[in-house]
């Protein structure tokens, strides 16, 4: 890691930890992971002693293979998995603690964003949108008016706010996948989210709509003070969009640094890194984690 992170990026032990040094570090840290493991079996690690902290407000992207564990990272915040060993504490809560009405409050609290947008495409966009506010109402709504007015009202301000105000009551189906993948943000952002996962956000998408949706993210995590963690690929396009950049490889962290300043030689080396050029010996199990569709 780098000199110049702060020491809790890499988090110290929890047991040396008082209540009130605790709440000074949920402060800082939206999402802390202490040791964490995650043993699939079979010798295969999803997650291998990853001890991690991750900045309110900040933008960190996850980088690298299928079957470097990014995506098992980002289940593990969200409370999909559970660690074989190890804590994940999520907004001031350690998520292994809490019972399953205490998860579920947590989880509302945290907004996520597919690869495959995740829309229901006989659905207008605004029905779409509006389904991201179920979490906070009770009993089902099988149509657009059964939602509230005031869930409407907020849902066609969240369509504005990401540029499609007047694509409210077309089809999600008949949109391009980049503005289906800015539907998927308006929806997340009906939850009023403080942390928003983004497992592979713009893997489907052209490169000028996968800039448009990245240069979205960016500005709604810094007007709304968003914790945002997001996994891709691409290498140049992690260093526009984030502000720190954790590397993968193996379900190891292997990399950590900050964007800022990051050169073009820098950025290759970050490559070789996290895609294991450097370290062949670490193919079989790379194969053997894509076998078992950890990624």
């Amino acid at each position: 890691m780098n000199a110049h992170r702060t020491p809790h990026d890499g988090l110290a032990d929890h047991r040396a930890t008082t209540p009130e040094l605790q709440r000074e570090i949920d402060s800082i840290y939206s999402v802390q992971l202490d040791h964490v493991t995650k043993d699939f079996g079979g010798g295969v690690l999803g997650l291998d002693d990853v001890n991690l902290g991750f900045r309110t407000g900040g933008i960190t992207v996850l980088l690298g293979l299928s079957g470097s564990g990014k995506s098992t990272l980002l289940r593990h915040i969200n409370g999909l998995h559970t660690p074989t060993s190890g804590r994940v504490r999520v907004l001031g809560h350690d998520l292994g603690t809490l019972g399953k009405r205490d998860l579920r409050a947590v989880r509302r609290d945290i907004g996520v964003i597919f690869q495959s947008f995740n829309l229901v495409g006989p659905m207008s966009v605004l029905e779409n949108v509006c389904a991201g506010a179920l979490g906070s109402l009770r009993g089902p709504r099988i149509s657009l008016m059964m939602y509230p007015k005031s869930v409407r009202r907020e849902a066609l301000e969240k369509l504005d706010r990401v540029g499609l105000a007047e694509r409210a009551f077309q089809r999600a189906d008949t949109l391009s996948g980049g503005q289906q993948q800015r539907v998927a943000i308006a929806r997340a952002l009906m939850q009023h989210p403080k942390v928003l996962l983004a497992d592979e956000p713009v893997a489907s998408l052209d490169p000028v709509s996968a800039i448009d949706v990245i240069t979205l993210l960016q500005q709604i995590s810094a007007e709304d003070d968003l914790t945002v963690i997001g996994s891709l690929h691409q290498v140049q396009l992690a260093i526009d969009f984030a502000d720190r950049i954790i590397g993968l490889r193996g379900g190891k962290a292997v990399l950590d640094r900050d964007t800022a300043g990051l050169s073009a030689e820098e950025a290759s080396q970050i490559y070789s890194s996290v895609s294991g050029l450097d370290e062949q010996s670490d193919a079989p199990v790379a194969e053997a984690a894509g076998r078992a569709g950890v990624r």
